[in-house]
């Protein structure tokens, strides 16, 4: 069998370069990550914890993929799910994204190499090409959180995000706001685009117009966002209230909102999607879409431990939970 020295002379790499992109136990470039793989793949190598899986027959690993594991509501999901796992006697690994699906894919290639029993996946994208690449990647069961992909049979545990957008602008609406800006993440994935039509079919409802210029783009990043919020604040015809998507967005507009001086609820309201962990330390506290993330990520482990425990095939069966309005003090009537 080979050996890690294998792998190394392999690699043309140390062995403790070799043993850090095994283990994730140091930083490392991307290029040693290739290189290791490569070299892997090329002489047989199965690092420890995959060979004991291959002798028992089973492995108890599970694989949990975030966008982002700084996000709070994401370090929630991890809590929830290594939680989950140790009652269940199985071991949880969480890796972010970054959004990207390239780093998403060596990611699944790493988790494969080290035989997870399952996965619960927060996808990067949401189209069908993806689709088709994660099916050639995903040779365990699996679970996607909070975002369908085009073309995958796996089961998916998500929010109504249509409605989560729509509760937000109605609400917003219905204290005689009109100009409503809205700060989106990334167009093309799901969860954005599902949130986008939520607000776009409150207008709707109302038999308002959507005004283009108030939809800003802040990809789901606090810096970005802080930039297009700057954007809506300094806008000739400025909205009278904000909606964000995301909680990192939030934070990107409250940082704006600052740096203009303005004061919430007087000059503007706003409203986001997600709470905030500093809720309670924000005077006035903020209006907010509140999603049953815990919940969402317990039940997702509990589904996918079923079918690994009971042989369960994925029937690509949707659970859709739903959103609530809390309503606080950062939105007022106009």
């Amino acid at each position: 069998m080979a050996t890690i020295r294998d792998v190394a002379k392999a690699a043309g790499l140390a062995i403790s370069t070799v043993s850090a992109v095994i283990n994730r136990s140091a930083p490392v470039s991307e290029d040693a990550i290739k290189r290791v793989e490569k070299a892997i793949e090329s002489v047989g190598y199965i690092p420890n914890g995959a060979a004991r899986s291959l002798r028992s027959g089973k492995s108890s690993l599970i694989g949990l993929l975030v966008p982002n594991v700084a996000n709070p509501i994401f370090a929630a999901v991890a809590r929830e799910v290594e939680h989950f796992c140790f009652e269940r006697g199985y071991t949880s690994v969480v890796f972010s994204t970054g959004q990207d699906a390239d780093r998403e894919s060596q990611i699944l290639k790493m988790m494969r190499m080290h035989r997870v029993a399952g996965l619960v996946i927060i996808p990067t994208r949401s189209d069908a090409a993806h689709g088709a690449s994660l099916k050639s990647m995903i040779h365990v069961p699996t679970v996607l959180l909070d975002m369908f992909v085009e073309g995958l049979p796996f089961d998916v545990v998500k929010t109504d995000n249509v409605e989560a957008g729509r509760l937000a602008t109605e609400h917003l609406l219905s204290l005689g706001h009109r100009r409503i800006g809205i700060i989106v993440g990334i167009p093309g994935l799901a969860t954005n685009d599902d949130r986008l039509e939520g607000y776009i079919r409150a207008y709707g409802q109302a038999g308002l117009p959507v005004d283009p210029s108030l939809i800003v783009e802040g990809l789901f990043d606090t810096d970005k966002a802080h930039e297009v919020a700057l954007s809506l604040l300094d806008h000739h015809n400025r909205p009278t209230a904000i909606v964000t998507i995301s909680n990192l967005m939030t934070m990107g507009l409250l940082f704006a909102l600052k740096e203009r001086r303005m004061q919430v609820p007087h000059d503007i309201s706003y409203v986001g999607i997600d709470d905030l962990d500093i809720s309670r330390l924000l005077d006035p506290m903020p209006t907010v879409i509140a999603t049953p993330v815990i919940d969402m990520a317990a039940r997702s482990i509990e589904m996918l431990l079923g079918e690994i425990e009971n042989g369960e095939a994925p029937d690509g069966k949707w659970e859709v939970w739903k959103p609530k309005l809390i309503a606080r003090g950062s939105s007022a009537p106009i």
